[in-house]
């Protein structure tokens, strides 16, 4: 098996998400030890989210597709459903 030819049939793909109201929280962080640590409050009930997904591979790149809300099973078979399908036959 030469890998030269193999590198065709992978597709990467990713997603990403974003907090509308700031960062999901951060317990710990470095600081100056000789001053004082500051406090950060943490959110209880978030302002809602946007994630985004693609992918790409030899034969091309998908679209990006935003996703709102939370995102189950048959979500994510949407997802690739409708974007993967335009690099799919590429490969």
């Amino acid at each position: 098996m030469f890998w030269n030819e193999e590198w065709r049939k992978v597709v990467w793909s990713d997603e990403k998400k974003f907090n509308l109201d700031g960062p999901d929280g951060f317990p710990y962080y470095w600081h100056d030890l000789h001053k004082e640590e500051e406090i950060f409050s943490f959110r209880t009930q978030g302002d809602g989210s946007v994630m985004i997904w693609a992918s790409f591979g030899w034969g091309g790149k998908s679209s990006i597709c935003f996703i709102n809300g939370r995102m189950n099973s048959k979500g994510y078979h949407d997802v690739l459903k409708n974007h993967l399908v335009n690099i799919g036959p590429n490969i």
